[in-house]
């Protein structure tokens, strides 16, 4: 195998680690989170280095075979991951800043196929590369009674998050790394 085959093919190997990584690691820190959290891509550069690297195999058989099953492979992955983009795909409705450098961040997502629509809220604190986010509530609008309603600082350490018929979740951030202490799911 030349050389090139096998630079291609140790590359092909990291991203394929890299993919596997990020899809079973759920990180806090927003430089991963936002710009890392590609599996699917990864993936599908994977196999496509595969089969650059297949194409410096001796034999011809051998090489057919490794672009076919890459080729095969990379759509297969490149299908799986714009089905669940255009599931999981969420648009920004805004931010609530908060005491210091924390923000709440809101998030608003269809609920499944129907016409229903999930809000997600996540607590952010800005702080340069190492920005850190935490999921801190999800909020189904299946029931009007559960949807969301509005969030609010009530002091430099809490948050309260208010539903349509007028319940309420207070939110407790730990003092030390500013991690919500709780989080709240209605029908998610």
């Amino acid at each position: 195998m030349p050389a090139r085959s096998l630079v291609l093919l140790i590359a092909a190997l990291l991203l394929g680690g890299l993919a596997a990584f990020v899809y079973v690691q759920d990180s806090s820190l927003v430089l991963l989170r936002e710009h890392l959290d590609h599996p699917f891509a990864f993936s599908v550069l994977a196999c496509t280095l595969i089969a650059l690297a297949a194409l410096g195999l001796r034999w011809k058989w051998l090489r057919a075979l490794v672009i076919i099953l890459a080729g095969l492979a990379g759509s297969g992955v490149l299908l799986i991951g714009l089905f669940f983009a255009a599931l999981g795909s969420k648009e920004d409705i805004g931010f609530v800043d908060g005491p210091d450098s924390y923000r709440v961040r809101l998030e608003r997502s269809m609920a499944g196929l129907g016409p229903d629509s999930i809000t997600w809220l996540s607590l952010r604190r800005d702080h340069g590369l190492f920005s850190r986010e935490w999921h801190v509530a999800c909020f189904n609008g299946d029931d009007p009674a559960d949807a969301y309603e509005s969030v609010r600082w009530t002091g430099a350490r809490s948050l309260e998050i208010r539903v349509n018929d007028e319940r309420h979740f207070l939110i407790p951030l730990d003092p030390g790394t500013g991690r919500p202490l709780t989080t709240v799911a209605l029908n998610c």
